[in-house]
């Protein structure tokens, strides 16, 4: 947009204050309410934060013992630049606007810790290749009829879950329909802001539910995640009920964000799909299954964020254990399908519900491309249940630590994700782990502490 087209834009939609909005590494969210004459005014660079507003923790903690190149001496500015492409008026509030932005340095260049930034690089290093890519994600949480200020003094314990029964069921509809006013609220400011969706569904655990957003482009499906959790929060609010992308807020099935995603070519043809090969799976398809597979130990660090997110990681609740492939199986970490051209796909199952999207599409990106510039070939089909193998196959890391280890020896991520980019992300996951063990957590028990919850419960 330029000027008169913005200011005609801010006017149709009688929009006088912009929230602007960008994610962190820990995908919590920052921003501001800009009057509308600011925000013209600091465009394009867009308006200044201080540097901690990227470099934190999920609590707010400034990163002060470790740094990285683009971060400036005594946590100096750094700017929100908005993508005016996203600019969209509330819905709800007449006077409201919202732009998701970019981390930029004062040097009007982009930050590398921006996640969102990450992905476009990705993005455009698809593109380099001649390939496009759409993705979606399938969203888990659980639902309370608690308030959040409910919940925080009853300390995160005997909360009210929004079901019929307390079995742990799967897409039974007596259990949806208590969640229906409620969702409902959501779906209406969903499509207020363009939001496209699919479906939603009672998931297994008590209270826990799952929504489907549409496929889109890589960077605008991480968009609309990152708004729709901001949303499921704000209605939760407005309702006093309280919601929770926390990987794993109760014993049993936790929250997991599955990732959709296919390839298309320059003329938007899909190239997945090849009636004459297995499963109508394309060479290109296998070589990007095998990069997945290659650099999924390591991406692991990126898919399971949290100390909490590894308590999903266990035999028979759903999650992935193993870097293994499967046509149809949804207990392998990556689930094929390709029944025809345009729904055939890659399903990976592994991140976590405190994923951050713009960095879990970079890492899949990145592991694809490094299967087909290396012409990998994956490993043979698993036909079987994935879960509760023998100790003699091959493993995902299941703690903060293994994850970090198996990190920092892999080549591929680092190459495509840039060197200071991924140790400033180990140093970051190293402090989450050193703060858990020194704050209150208890590594030796089976539940879930008091401080993962005041860490993780509102504010992912």
């Amino acid at each position: 947009m330029d000027d008169k087209t913005l200011q005609d834009w801010l006017d149709r939609h009688h929009v006088d204050v912009v929230r602007t909005f960008a994610t962190t590494l820990d995908s919590t969210v920052v921003g501001k309410y800009v009057h509308r004459r600011k925000f013209s005014k600091s465009l394009p660079q867009g308006h200044a934060i201080s540097d901690a507003g990227a470099a934190m923790d999920v609590s707010g903690m400034p990163h002060l013992t470790f740094w990285h190149p683009d971060r400036s001496a005594g946590l100096g500015d750094i700017y929100l630049k908005p993508d005016l492409s996203t600019l969209i008026s509330d819905g709800t509030d007449a006077n409201l606007g919202h732009c998701i932005c970019d981390f930029y340095t004062a040097n009007d260049e982009p930050f590398d810790l921006c996640s969102r930034g990450k992905l476009k690089r990705m993005v455009e290093a698809l593109a380099e290749h001649g390939y496009t890519m759409k993705a979606t994600f399938e969203l888990e949480f659980y639902l309370y009829t608690d308030s959040f200020e409910e919940i925080r003094r009853k300390k995160f314990a005997n909360l009210n879950p929004v079901t019929s029964s307390h079995h742990q069921t799967i897409y039974m509809i007596r259990n949806a329909y208590p969640a229906t006013e409620y969702m409902n609220a959501v779906i209406k400011r969903l499509e207020w802001k363009g939001i496209q969706w699919e479906g939603w569904n009672d998931e297994n655990g008590v209270g826990q539910f799952e929504i489907n957003l549409d496929p889109t482009d890589p960077v605008t499906a991480a968009d609309n995640l990152m708004r729709t959790r901001q949303i499921m929060h704000e209605v939760a609010k407005d309702m006093d009920m309280a919601v929770t992308f926390m990987a794993v807020p109760v014993t049993g099935f936790g929250n997991g964000t599955h990732i959709h995603h296919s390839l298309y070519d320059k003329d938007n043809n899909p190239v997945f799909f090849d009636e004459s090969r297995e499963h109508s799976q394309s060479e290109l398809m296998e070589q990007w299954i095998a990069g997945l597979l290659e650099t999924m130990p390591a991406a692991v660090s990126f898919l399971c964020p949290s100390i909490n997110a590894f308590r999903r990681m266990r035999d028979y609740a759903a999650v992935p254990m193993t870097p293994d492939w499967g046509n149809d199986n949804k207990t392998t970490a990556l689930r094929t399908l390709s029944g025809s051209p345009g729904a055939t796909r890659v399903e990976h199952r592994l991140a976590a519900g405190d994923v951050n999207p713009y960095l879990a599409l970079a890492v899949i990106i990145a592991g694809g491309l490094a299967g087909i510039e290396g012409k990998m070939q994956p490993k043979p089909e698993f036909k079987n249940v994935a879960w509760g193998l023998p100790s003699d196959r091959e493993r995902l890391p299941n703690t903060v630590t293994k994850s970090l280890e198996t990190l920092s020896k892999d080549k591929l991520l680092r190459e495509k994700l840039g060197t200071h980019f991924v140790d400033y992300w180990g140093k970051s996951r190293h402090q989450e782990w050193l703060f858990f063990h020194t704050e209150g957590g208890d590594p030796e028990s089976r539940q879930v502490s008091q401080w993962e919850y005041e860490r993780y419960f509102d504010l992912i």
